[in-house]
This record gives C-alpha cells, sequence and structure tokens, in this order.
C-alpha cells in the first residue's frame, strides 16, 4: 500500500498485511532512531488513516486518481422510422425531413415512469464521436426522460470538434432549427434551463477548451437567463456572445416567425458582454428596471430557522467568520457550504489544512450529509457509494504540496470555477497559507491586499468566498473560567478584516452553558440580513447544528439524510427536470 506523510509530503510504500490496526515501522522517521525496528506507526488499513507516536506524523492512503465515472451504455437500436404524425409536427415548427433524417430522430415505444406505462415517443440520440452515450425520450404530453445512468453531454457534440465558435442553446428543437438556418455547430444542454446538474460541462470540457467564441441563444424567460450567466460564468466573459431573440421566445419561433435567413443573421447581431471596468446602462437595463419595480431582495436561505433570520446568501460577497479555537468555527463553516450545496446545488472548493488528513474533512462531510456517524455499522454499503459520488462530484479540496500562497491557491480556484463550477470557496485558516508581503509593505498594507483579492475573485467569478481567521489571544470574563466573547477587529492582523468583509461571523462556544452562540457582528448590505445572534446545540455525532434546547433531528443522535428526497425512497436524480417547450402531439 502507499501511503502519504503529513509532515512532509512524501509518498513511502508500507507493508500492510493485516486488515484494521496494524503496528508498522514509521517511514518517517524509523531511519533517525537508534531502534530502526521499532514500531511505532499504527495504521488502519480500513479507513487508510494511520499515527506515528514518536514523529507524531499523519499518514493517509495515497491514491495517485480516482477512477472515472462509469456510465451506462445506452442499447443501440436500428431506429430509423418516424411517425408521419410526429413528421408533420416538426413541418409545422419548420423543421424538415432531411433535417430529422440528418440528426437521426425516430420513433418508438418506451416505457415513461410520468404515465407509468409504455406510450409513444421521439427519439433524440445523443453523439460522441462514433459512439451513442445517451438518448432523451419524450411523449406528447411533454413528459421526458433520458438513459439512467448514462453519461450527460450536450446535444450534437460532434458538430463542434473541429470548430473554433459554436452556438449553445436550450432543446433540441432548437438545434434543429439552427441547422435549418444553415448553422451547424450547434449545441443543446442535455436538461434545459431547469436542470439542476451541469455535470454536462465537465464531461465536455476538453471539448469546449477549443471554442474561442461562444454564442450563447437560450430562452428568453428567467430560467433561461439564469442559464445564460452560469454558461457565461464557466465559459468565460471574454468567450461569450449574446443572441437576442427580439420578440421572440428562443430559436424555433424566431425561425417560425422570421425565417431562416434572420435566424442566421442573429449571430452576426449578437452584443459582446460590458467590457471590463466600463459600466454601459443600457445593457443592464432589465436588472435595473426589476430593481425599480421589485427592490432589492433578500439572498438565498438554508432553511435553518435561526440562522435564516440573520444572513441570506449571495454571491460576489466575502463572508469572514471567526472565533475561538475549538469553538466551532470550520465545524460551521462545513455545516453552511453543505446546506447551501444540499438546497441549491452550490458546489464548494476547499482550502483547509487544519483538517488534514483530507479523509477525516470527508467523512465530516459525509456524517454531515447522511445524519449518520461515518462507519459501516450505521451507513450501508450502498448508502456509502451514493454519498463517495455526490461528494466527489460537489466537493474539492485544494492542497498545494509547496506553494501555498493566495494566487496560488486562486488560480487553482479559478480552475474549478470553469472546470467544475464551484460557487463557494473557503479558505480555512487565514494563518495557515505563505503570506508574502511586497518590499516595503506593513502587515496592514499586505491584509488589505489580501482581502481585495478575495473580493475580486468573488465578483468576478461569481462565487461566494468564505475566509476563516482567528482572533488574537483572548482575555477571560472578570472572576469566570470563559473567554470573552470576540469581535471582528480582534481578528489577528489588522482591523481590515472587519472593514473590508462584507458579512461577518462570530462562531462561540460557551462550555458552561453547553450551547454555541452564532453572532452575525456585520452585514454590510442591509437587504441580505442584520446583526444579531442564534444560539445552537452541536451533534457530536453527525456534526450538524440544530436549534437550542430543540429537536436534534427526530430526538435521536440519528438524522435523516439531506440527499434523499423528502417523502421518497429515491436519491436526487440529476435527469430529472421540466424543461419549457411546446407539447408534440403524437
Amino acid at each position: 500500500m502507499k501511503v502519504k506523510s503529513s509532515i512532509t509530503g512524501s509518498i513511502y510504500e508500507v507493508d500492510i498485511r493485516r486488515v484494521g490496526q496494524s503496528k508498522i515501522i514509521c517511514p518517517e522517521c524509523s531511519h533517525t532512531r537508534r531502534h530502526t525496528k521499532d514500531r511505532s506507526l499504527s495504521f488502519n488499513s480500513k479507513n487508510g488513516i494511520g499515527h506515528c507516536h514518536h514523529c507524531n506524523a499523519s499518514f493517509f492512503e495515497y491514491r495517485p486518481y480516482i477512477e472515472k465515472k462509469q456510465y451506462i451504455i445506452p442499447d443501440w437500436k436500428n431506429r430509423t422510422e418516424l411517425s408521419d404524425k410526429a413528421v408533420k409536427w416538426f413541418n409545422g415548427r419548420m423543421i424538415s425531413q432531411e433535417t430529422l433524417n440528418k440528426m437521426q430522430i425516430s420513433s418508438a415505444m418506451e416505457y415513461m415512469p410520468q404515465v407509468e406505462k409504455e406510450t409513444t415517443v421521439i427519439c433524440f440520440p445523443y453523439y460522441y464521436r462514433e459512439k451513442l452515450v445517451n438518448i432523451k425520450f419524450r411523449d406528447g404530453a411533454k413528459n421526458f426522460k433520458m438513459v439512467k445512468d448514462a453519461e450527460l453531454v450536450f446535444y450534437n457534440l460532434n458538430s463542434i470538434l473541429d470548430q473554433k465558435e459554436c452556438v449553445v442553446v436550450e432543446g433540441e428543437i432548437d438545434v434543429l432549427s439552427f441547422i435549418e438556418a444553415g448553422i451547424c455547430n450547434v449545441i443543446s444542454v442535455p436538461n434545459g434551463a431547469s436542470g439542476r446538474t451541469m455535470e454536462y460541462i465537465d464531461n465536455c470540457y476538453n471539448e469546449l477548451q477549443w471554442i474561442e467564441t461562444f454564442y450563447i441563444a437560450v430562452d428568453n424567460d428567467p430560467a433561461g437567463v439564469a442559464l445564460k450567466d452560469e454558461l457565461v460564468r464557466r465559459f468565460g466573459t471574454e468567450k461569450c456572445r449574446i443572441v437576442n431573440f427580439k420578440d421572440c421566445k428562443d430559436a424555433n419561433d424566431y425561425l417560425i416567425k422570421h425565417g431562416s435567413v434572420e435566424l442566421r443573421g442573429l449571430l452576426s447581431s449578437a452584443t459582446e458582454l460590458p467590457i471590463k471596468d466600463i459600466v454601459n446602462f443600457e445593457e443592464i437595463y432589465d436588472s435595473v428596471y426589476s430593481l425599480y419595480q421589485n427592490g432589492l431582495q433578500p439572498g438565498l436561505k438554508i432553511n435553518d430557522p435561526e440562522f435564516d433570520k440573520l444572513l441570506t446568501w449571495e454571491r460576489g460577497r466575502l463572508y469572514l467568520v471567526s472565533g475561538i479555537p475549538s469553538h466551532g468555527k470550520s465545524s460551521f463553516v462545513d455545516f453552511l457550504a453543505v446546506k447551501l450545496n444540499i438546497i441549491h446545488g452550490w458546489k464548494s472548493a476547499y482550502f483547509s489544512p487544519e483538517n488534514f488528513p483530507i479523509q477525516v474533512h470527508f467523512a465530516g462531510i459525509a456524517s454531515l450529509i447522511s445524519g449518520k456517524r461515518f462507519n459501516t455499522a450505521d451507513i450501508p454499503q450502498s448508502e456509502f457509494e451514493s454519498i463517495y459520488s455526490h461528494i466527489i462530484n460537489n466537493f474539492f479540496f485544494i492542497y498545494p504540496e509547496d506553494d501555498i500562497t493566495i494566487e496560488n491557491i486562486l488560480e487553482k480556484a479559478t480552475y474549478l470555477v470553469k472546470r467544475k463550477g464551484i460557487k463557494v470557496l473557503v479558505i480555512d485558516p487565514y494563518n495557515k497559507l505563505e503570506h508574502t508581503r511586497n518590499r516595503n509593505e506593513s502587515e496592514t498594507e499586505y491584509i488589505s491586499r489580501f482581502l481585495d483579492a478575495l473580493s475580486m475573485f468573488a465578483k468576478k467569478n461569481d462565487c461566494v468566498v468564505v475566509l476563516v481567521a482567528h482572533p488574537t489571544k483572548m482575555q477571560k470574563e472578570k472572576d469566570e473560567e470563559k473567554y470573552k466573547v470576540p469581535t471582528l477587529y480582534d481578528v489577528s492582523g489588522s482591523s481590515h478584516f472587519f472593514n473590508k468583509a462584507d458579512f461577518g461571523i462570530i462562531v462561540y462556544r460557551d462550555f458552561i452553558e453547553k450551547k454555541i452562540t452564532v453572532y452575525v457582528q456585520k452585514v454590510k448590505f442591509k437587504h441580505l440580513g442584520h446583526v444579531g445572534e442564534a444560539e445552537y446545540m452541536y451533534n457530536l455525532v453527525n456534526g450538524r447544528f440544530y436549534e437550542h434546547n430543540g429537536n436534534p433531528d427526530h430526538s435521536t443522535y440519528m438524522g435523516r439524510d439531506w440527499s434523499v428526497k423528502e417523502n421518497k425512497s429515491t436519491r436526487y436524480n440529476p435527469n430529472e427536470y421540466i424543461e419549457p417547450e411546446s407539447v408534440i402531439p403524437f
């Protein structure tokens, strides 16, 4: 077995012959000792974690790569027939039979879970090179499904493999519409604007890297606007052009109303996104008008009655979390990150060297999600595999071996924005970074520059940044054993931590009262929250925070698995979605 040292990062080959706990020679310090054969390293082969009782080095099983997810390959059937009724409907949408044949669209009988029976469907095959990777089935009542556990990719992906430009649309019929207009390098998201998962970007990442210009041509509705914003964030503002369908909802409506020549001409009038550092109010008219009509709106909530009263979440902001060591700062940040992921689908990236080895951090997140102890007695194998898959697709860990400057961390985080779509970056804690001050730069000036870099990253990448920072040495209450509640001004180094953060949170543990109080001490934007406090109890078994004197998940230490849908036995299926397109009458 290969193991990695937490002290030096060195990788060693060790001989572990027992299942479970073993005593072995420490590869890190044995050569420096008089008794070189002393077995001072305790290693557990079940959880892949070990610790040397002599040099205090921790070890974990080293796996140089994570095996690529295995997908189901759909059964290939020589489907060539398309019902006359379906052909007529497509013709009514200005889609010719020639285009339908080119894209190998066919009819079939397929079981549709929405109606619980076999029914006539249209089949949209998804190919990558010569391989069929998925199929979308759609019936006449606008029910649809894709092949369970098959790979999610863009529809018509082959059309962009040798291209420098591509059009990105919201549905297969929009792809067919652009093909009718003579534009073939067009792809569609597989699960519409309402699809929660964007796994298809991860799966097609290498193919997308060659594209120099993306024409974003999605629907003119709120869901389409949200999809447009996320595609721009993932592809990069400098690469994107926005197609405006004017008085029409989408590409197919535009084709029907204005014809193929006009649809093709829309690309030449596609608008560039605002040039950096120059604000053009004409281009943000819609958002300005929405503010005029509706006022400032609160951010997202995490379904926690206590905390939601104080603070809501908006991307592009810097959140500072502080508190006395061992009072639960990191645990509360994990709790927040998991809630944002489960409820809103936000993915997180961590630079968290204090949560090392990474397996222990992984176990903590797994317990938060499952509501159970991370062991075989409480979490069966099938549930573990599902939770494992969820974590590796939603939580990412940045652990540089040498360069741990903020510049390197933000560079890796930017990659994860583009590659994985993270929306939360956690830096825990500040003092574990390697801080390189410029010549003649004071500590206060450096901290100001450091916080500016975090704020700019949050705004540029439309992410939440959570920075954990320790306070200075704390003073105890007069004539009492407990410490005073710190403030944001107590954060070690500079008052800039208070001044430049958008939000400031203190986590304080009262060991006498056996409760944890979370103080929101700064809220820069009043529509997103207010100053106040919330009291919690802490569940030592699963890491969850719950209302003080409240019910800790059904009055037991075991809680509900957050990744399982309420009132359903199945877990969240990323292929379930609602796509707002017109009904096909067949």
